[in-house]
């Protein structure tokens, strides 16, 4: 895990989901996300709940910019637009989240969501508020 990761830990929400850093490059602002949903996560249908798949691509587009600026800025989230591509099933997917552009007063940000297979299932863009949390990182 990165030195970001170590010092603020995935949330509980983020665990609920099986949040998994598998790679980042915060030099660009991009990061790659393993999630778990499990049945507790099911629709009617027997796939994942959109609701839940919105929060594992929000959950990969947030830590897009934390590790972007090493910890000195988190996202809130002020817009999150969802497409969802195909059903997900529970077990493993990837998620690719991204910084867009980074500015002062606002951050946008984008993600999607992949089986292991790498097939497309959702894409989000988010426009987010990066609100301090370590002045002395970036």
């Amino acid at each position: 895990m990165s030195d970001v990761f170590s010092r603020f830990p995935p949330p509980p929400s983020a665990r609920l989901l099986g949040w998994e850093l598998v790679s980042e490059r915060p030099d660009i602002g991009e990061i790659e996300i393993a999630f778990n949903p499990d049945e507790r996560m099911i629709n009617p249908h027997g796939t994942v709940q959109g609701g839940f798949i919105a929060a594992m691509l929000d959950e990969a587009m947030g830590p897009a910019l934390l590790s972007m600026t090493k910890g000195a800025f988190a996202a809130s989230t002020l817009d999150l637009t969802v497409s969802y591509i195909r059903p997900v099933s529970p077990g493993r997917v990837i998620a690719k989240g991204r910084v867009i552009r980074h500015g002062r007063s606002v951050a946008y940000l984008e993600a999607e969501l992949y089986e292991p297979g790498g097939r497309l299932l959702a894409r989000a863009t988010s426009t987010a508020l990066p609100v301090t949390i370590d002045p002395d990182a970036a």
